[in-house]
């Protein structure tokens, strides 16, 4: 039932939200790589549906959760334990119902500030994006 309802859709708008400044143009980039090859594309201006990609993280040490994992930092010798995740929901434009969602995670252990360059992330991020949509129809 729910393959039936997403073949309508045609046009997606993108809308990212907590997503760290230097994440923000290759996760899009990656996302929109992996609907294309569903047959969603990107259009701003008449979308179908709005896909809105959310960024969240969970520290692993409790005592840890006021360390920003972005801000580089020189004073402390700590490695910081933390899931990130992104959060992909999927609305209809015409009516604000969520109509497919799901989410890509994964555990890091970095110095404050450390973060993965763009070489190694954006083949990263296609491929889970990639396994995500595994279960959204073909158009």
């Amino acid at each position: 039932m729910l393959s039936r309802r997403l073949h309508k859709y045609r046009n997606s708008r993108l809308e990212l939200r907590d997503m760290p400044d230097f994440l923000q143009d290759y996760v899009a980039a990656e996302f929109d790589e992996a609907m294309q090859e569903k047959g969603l594309l990107r259009n701003d201006g008449m979308p179908d549906v709005t896909v809105r990609l959310t960024y969240k993280h969970i520290n692993l040490n409790p005592e840890q959760e006021l360390i920003d994992p972005f801000e580089r930092r020189t004073d402390q010798d700590v490695t910081l334990r933390y899931i990130a995740t992104i959060m992909v929901d999927m609305f209809e434009t015409s009516s604000g119902r969520q109509v497919w969602g799901g989410q890509i995670n994964r555990i890091h252990s970095v110095l404050p500030g450390e973060y993965m360059h763009e070489d190694r992330a954006k083949p990263a991020f296609l491929l889970a994006f990639r396994e995500l949509l595994n279960n959204y129809p073909t158009i």
